[in-house]
């Protein structure tokens, strides 16, 4: 059984890396309106790489860091990206083994990486990836008969956002957050349930102003918000539960 469980963990890893990999593509193409059906190519010298080049850290390793055509080196983030992806879908079979939880987990990981990786680079949450991702969700969730607390869940985050949106809106003269991420939390919803996913945005919130505070030029400067909300919902999904149950117990409830 231990084997098995180790076999199926490195699978897992590699397959993990595998959907991760394909994720950056699609990130970095539809928001620009380039077809995701080519072949991905260099981004110094453009010329296209062949299967085992673009293969996840293996055609890191064979080349070296490095285009073999132009000898430019390869952008550290998409090993580290393919690493990450890997691990976090690793560890979602290990937390929660072949079952419902880890369907949700792998939906989750694959829509949140794919929009932190736009929003990173463009500052756009692609709507077409969390609106498919949440219809799996909703077949997911009609399957493990948790659908009606999910749809509560949906709705009551994304007003929750939505009101902070518009509060911030009205006293600090901008947006408190943008379009993106408030329909981003609809998402959220279908995978976590409703206390979860407000630790998600608190954890979201704290990180996001810790970054503004170190990086920001400017009063009105604006931060990609979603990779913070990807990681608080990351730690909401796998340890939500246990945290919300350690502050209650702290306040003596």
């Amino acid at each position: 059984m231990t084997e098995m469980i180790a076999i199926y963990s490195l699978l897992i890893f590699y397959a993990g890396s595998l959907i991760t990999s394909f994720l950056h593509l699609v990130a970095l193409r539809l928001p620009i309106g380039e077809s995701i059906n080519g072949l991905s190519k260099c981004d110094a010298c453009k010329h296209k790489l062949k299967l085992y080049e673009v293969l996840p850290l293996i055609g890191f390793v064979i080349n070296r860091g490095r285009c073999r055509y132009c000898s430019a080196k390869i952008d550290w983030i998409y090993p580290v990206l393919e690493v990450i992806g890997g691990l976090l879908y690793m560890a979602a079979y290990l937390y929660w083994g072949f079952s419902w939880e880890f369907a949700v987990a792998i939906v989750a990981i694959a829509v949140l990486m794919a929009e932190s990786i736009s929003d990173a680079y463009y500052m756009i949450v692609i709507d077409r990836i969390w609106i498919f991702g949440s219809i799996i969700l909703i077949v997911i969730r009609i399957a493990d008969q948790t659908i009606l607390d999910h749809l509560l869940s949906a709705f009551v985050l994304f007003a929750i956002m939505l009101l902070i949106a518009f509060v911030g809106k009205k006293i600090y003269k901008q947006d408190a957050f943008g379009g993106g991420d408030v329909k981003l939390f609809i998402f959220i919803g279908l995978c976590l349930m409703i206390a979860e996913g407000i630790l998600a945005l608190m954890i979201a919130s704290l990180l996001g102003m810790i970054y503004g505070f170190t990086r920001r030029s400017g009063r009105k400067a604006i931060i990609p918000l979603v990779p913070f909300i990807a990681v608080g919902s990351m730690i909401a999904l796998f340890f939500g539960e246990a945290i919300i149950q350690w502050y209650f117990t702290l306040l003596g409830m």
